[in-house]
């Protein structure tokens, strides 16, 4: 009898001990949980590491400068594009305020006034006032509406106040930073020039959209920008050789 309860004793002991190992060989499978780097400031920073020791180029935007490292194209397709609507006929069909007829979109707003966008034909004797608009994006978040227009050589993008009825026009569709306060407006054209080639700057303020600065770019043009934290904007670094050859670097711009 001494025997059989020593016995049990004993496996209940090692049974004990096999779960606690267990338990600790299953708390050291699990993954180390990685604290995101931050700023002087204690803000958050996206995990963008630099394939340059040092910038390739520079840019001064808006007072501010910022240095250009080259990143890994894997790490660059890591964080998505903000996604823009392209399809006028899908913007319209989530949006009941806004009305195509005809040449002309009609915009509801929120104080029940409607304001009215109308294309113009090309007139042979004076082809600068040919436009045609393209209603492609909501943006609540600013009590705005975005539409592209088109122009006989160019276009750019207008912002219209839901609110009042006015209209910003903009280089661009806009990219909004991650804390919302500020737009960014991407543009290239390294050959034709008929756009801007470069950055735009805005700030969002309570009751408006103030313009802070831009940016014009002669050796190299931005394309798939993205606004990834607070201090760090990436893109395509597109640029032309003297033969017409284009080549594309991904990179981050990083302000000071």
């Amino acid at each position: 009898m001494q025997i059989s309860n020593f016995m049990k004793h004993m496996y209940k002991n090692l049974f004990y001990l096999a779960a606690l190992a267990i338990t600790l060989w299953s708390c050291g499978q699990q993954p180390t949980k990685q604290t995101p780097p931050t700023d002087a400031t204690g803000s958050h920073l996206a995990n963008v590491p630099a394939t340059s020791d040092t910038p390739i180029d520079t840019l001064e935007l808006a007072g501010k400068t910022f240095l250009i490292y080259t990143i890994d194209s894997t790490v660059f397709e890591s964080f998505p594009l903000q996604p823009q609507d392209t399809s006028e006929a899908m913007a319209l069909a989530k949006d009941s305020t806004v009305k195509r007829s005809g040449s002309s979109l009609q915009f509801t707003l929120q104080n029940g006034k409607t304001v009215t966008l109308t294309d113009k034909d090309l007139d042979p004797e004076n082809e600068g006032d040919i436009v045609h608009f393209m209603y492609v994006s909501d943006y609540p978040e600013i009590n705005r509406k975005g539409i592209v227009a088109y122009y006989y050589e160019s276009q750019d993008f207008l912002l219209l106040d839901t609110r009042t009825g006015d209209t910003l026009h903009i280089w661009t569709e806009p990219i909004f930073s991650p804390d919302k306060k500020h737009i960014l407006c991407a543009s290239m054209d390294l050959v034709a020039a008929f756009m801007p080639n470069g950055f735009q700057l805005y700030d969002i303020g309570k009751d408006s959209i103030r313009y802070k600065g831009e940016a014009n770019l002669e050796k190299w043009g931005p394309t798939e920008t993205k606004w990834v934290d607070e201090k760090t904007i990436l893109c395509r670094y597109i640029t032309i050789d003297d033969e017409g050859n284009t080549q594309s670097t991904h990179v981050k711009m990083v302000m000071q």
